[in-house]
């Protein structure tokens, strides 16, 4: 553990921040091959539910070889032990069954076991990993960065009602995505400058129609999970640059289909890949401008808040950026296009750009 923050301690610039999403966290995949293919790195990954188990995946194996083992982990979701076996009776009726979950987490646990062994740990890692996840007991946000790594990346992948909560010396846990499904806010903690966002879009909306209580229910999760993800954008501090990749539409597909993963996987990398093609020359420009050293946050506009909202859940992506000169500056894009904000609103900038 000491190791692993020494290495955080000395270079606390990038980090990749890998969101919950289900058998939709197989665009991950894709996108963490576009970053390899680019040449960007991370110096700590931190990821949340199915980020945690891509996170640390790509954490041991920070390399095409590595994305490569992950696409065969996604690809071969349906062969053997399957990661939630299906069932016939219909959501709602699973829904109401008796017992604490939907799905045992020994086909999940085996897949970890088989990919990682049995007896991984953070501290074998070559990038600093964490992932979060919710403790029961005390309503808390836990993170995890040191010992044993599959019964971390467990608990972090608890969803509730789906899998039951994971417990690790005595406490148990529910999926991170309870508490923090997009933790950029621990990025910030741990004094990262630069932010790559790697989330699937707007996973597990619910129908914006109310036809029972239930519905209702879900929507209001929806809504809470998605809302901190915004703020904690919102709330960016000044010279903080974060970066969300292309999620693109959300597809239609069920919670336990992972019969899609190989064209989810393709299309994660397609649309990363136009993505950072399109901005490599600010990349550049910014690399050789030199790190931001201030921090600060200054006080947001309305017209920053609804920019941030909107990045949030923009399936083209966005690259947002607290002003680090002037916290009263105007939110505008690099290419002189129109502004979210508003004219005169006082905010923060959108960019296209990664130091």
């Amino acid at each position: 553990m000491v190791a692993i923050r020494n290495r955080i301690r000395r270079r606390p610039r990038r980090a990749f921040v890998l969101s919950g999403g289900g058998n939709l966290g197989a665009l991950q995949v894709g996108m963490l091959r576009a970053l390899v293919d680019a040449g960007i790195t991370a110096d700590v990954v931190l990821g949340c539910s199915v980020g945690a188990v891509n996170g640390s995946t790509f954490a041991r194996w920070p390399d095409p070889e590595g994305i490569d083992r992950l696409e065969r982990f996604w690809t071969g979701a349906d062969a053997g032990e399957p990661v939630m076996p299906g069932s016939r009776l219909p959501p709602l009726v699973q829904l109401l069954r008796k017992g604490d979950s939907l799905h045992r987490p020994d086909g999940l646990r085996t897949r970890l076991e088989r990919l990682h062994g049995v007896e991984a740990t953070f501290e074998e890692l070559v990038v600093p990993f964490q992932c979060v996840a919710a403790e029961v007991d005390t309503a808390a946000e836990t993170w995890f960065d040191s010992g044993a790594l599959v019964p971390a990346v467990m608990a972090s992948s608890a969803l509730p009602a789906v899998y039951p909560a994971t417990t690790i010396a005595q406490r148990r846990y529910l999926d991170g995505g309870v508490v923090n499904n997009v933790p950029i806010s621990r990025a910030l903690e741990l004094g990262c400058r630069e932010i790559v966002v790697l989330h699937v879009g707007l996973h597990g909306r619910p129908d914006a129609r109310i036809r029972r209580p239930l519905d209702a229910a879900l929507q209001a999760y929806w809504v809470a999970r998605n809302a901190r993800f915004a703020n904690d954008l919102a709330h960016l501090p000044d010279g903080v640059e974060a970066v969300i990749l292309p999620p693109g539409d959300r597809p239609d597909i069920r919670y336990d289909d992972f019969s899609h993963s190989a064209e989810l996987i393709e299309r994660g990398h397609r649309n990363a890949t136009a993505f950072l093609a399109e901005r490599a020359e600010a990349f550049e420009r910014r690399a050789s401008a030199g790190a931001l050293e201030r921090i600060r946050t200054g006080v947001r506009s309305r017209g920053w808040v609804a920019t941030a909202q909107r990045a949030a859940i923009d399936p083209e992506g966005a690259v947002l950026r607290a002003d680090d000169s002037d916290a009263t500056a105007g939110a505008t894009t690099e290419d002189g296009g129109p502004d979210h904000g508003g004219p005169g609103d006082p905010g923060g900038t959108t960019d296209s750009g990664l130091p």
